[in-house]
């Protein structure tokens, strides 16, 4: 998969979404095969995802050497995954992957993607029918 079609493949997954109501991606691409993607996703509910990803396309597929995914409802954190090299991690076995909680906790995680978390937001914060 090239870069560009995953992009196609990001935009069509938020689109397919009904707990979002909108969202905005921004592309940077720094070669053909390499971009820095970042937006995001308002939902019905009033919260949001912020997120973004260094990837490139390897014959392997999308390799995504860094990422971050914050959820928010306003100014307050609900979670983040990323792969920073937090010290506060350093520990954990999924190092450095791992996912900050509501309550400072820093919690193991294996490496997700978007579509991983929009799964979660959907089926654990945003109420059905909302």
């Amino acid at each position: 998969m090239n870069i560009s079609d995953y992009i196609i493949q990001l935009e069509s997954l938020i689109n397919s979404s009904s707990a979002v109501s909108a969202y905005n991606l921004t592309i940077d691409r720094k070669t053909e095969d390499i971009a820095f993607i970042s937006g995001n996703i308002e939902f019905r509910d009033g919260s949001v995802l912020d997120f973004k990803e260094f990837c490139e396309s390897t014959e392997h597929g999308i390799e995504r050497y860094k990422y971050a995914y914050n959820y928010r409802l306003s100014s307050d954190i609900l979670f983040r995954y990323d792969n920073a090299p937090d010290p506060n991690a350093k520990e954990l076995k999924t190092f450095p992957h791992h996912k900050h909680l509501r309550n400072n906790e820093i919690v193991e995680s294996m490496q997700v993607e978007l579509k991983d978390v929009l799964e979660e937001i959907e089926g654990t914060y945003i109420v059905k029918g909302e």
